[in-house]
């Protein structure tokens, strides 16, 4: 059966979709990225804290390997990514490393990858459980596409890789609810950990220390406003009996 592909790609194209809003706003000179960035650090440890983390928490030693996704990821940004070269689509106004945006992606990728396998496992249950875990899924998606594409932004990329950002985001959650069968529940907590180390780090590491160099009580409530954003997803999820 199809179905799961079908609602799977539904949940993808919410992605795109707010990838699309921030980088149309961003265009037409309406998306302050500072305000961006700030409710993204909040919508990001929220989606760490508040997800990935207890649903990694059952594998052994789980936690280590958040340690290893965060400290992995500061020895990169200190060794290997001074070094690269981010060619031209970088702007001197940046506002976050160019580093930033890639690490995101690959925090809130590892992520998006396992709502597809959520979708997928679902229908493999029970068609109206599946269903109703993308209905779940499909509720953070606009924000979470928001999200990746406000950073790539703040870190100098132009709106077709901010744009591109949030469609590898869809592209990932498809691919997961097709590769559901070849991966093992043990893996899937392993790579959560990782993400949720790599995601913290992004969000508390490069997102918070520009918000507060900013500073300002609105920028403050603006990181308020992005974890009371994914605390109201996560509570319409538990309504659909997404979690």
């Amino acid at each position: 059966m199809l179905a799961y592909l079908v609602f799977a790609a539904a949940a993808a194209a919410a992605d795109l979709a707010g990838a699309a809003l921030v980088t149309t706003a961003h265009r037409r000179g309406l998306a302050p990225l500072r305000y961006c960035v700030a409710a993204g650090a909040g919508f990001m440890l929220a989606a760490a804290f508040v997800r990935m983390l207890p649903e990694s928490a059952h594998v052994p030693h789980a936690f280590l390997f958040v340690l290893f996704g965060y400290f992995g990821v500061h020895l990169f940004e200190h060794t290997v990514a001074p070094h690269f070269h981010f060619g031209e689509e970088v702007h001197p106004e940046a506002l976050l490393r160019p580093s930033a945006g890639y690490l995101a992606l690959l925090g809130l990728g590892v992520h998006t990858l396992f709502d597809g396998v959520a979708i997928a496992a679902g229908f493999r249950i029970a068609p109206a459980l599946g269903a109703l875990l993308a209905m779940a899924v499909f509720l953070h998606k606009v924000p979470e596409g928001f999200t990746i594409a406000s950073i790539m932004l703040a870190g100098g990329h132009t709106r077709a890789a901010a744009l591109g950002a949030g469609a590898l985001l869809g592209v990932l959650t498809v691919a997961g609810a097709l590769a559901t069968s070849l991966i093992a529940e043990h893996h899937v907590g392993y790579a959560l950990a990782l993400s949720a180390g790599v995601t913290i780090y992004v969000a508390a590491s490069d997102l918070i220390p520009e918000v507060n160099r900013e500073g300002g009580p609105a920028l403050g409530w603006t990181v308020f406003g992005g974890l009371v954003l994914f605390t109201a997803m996560d509570w319409l999820l538990a309504g659909f009996g997404g979690h």
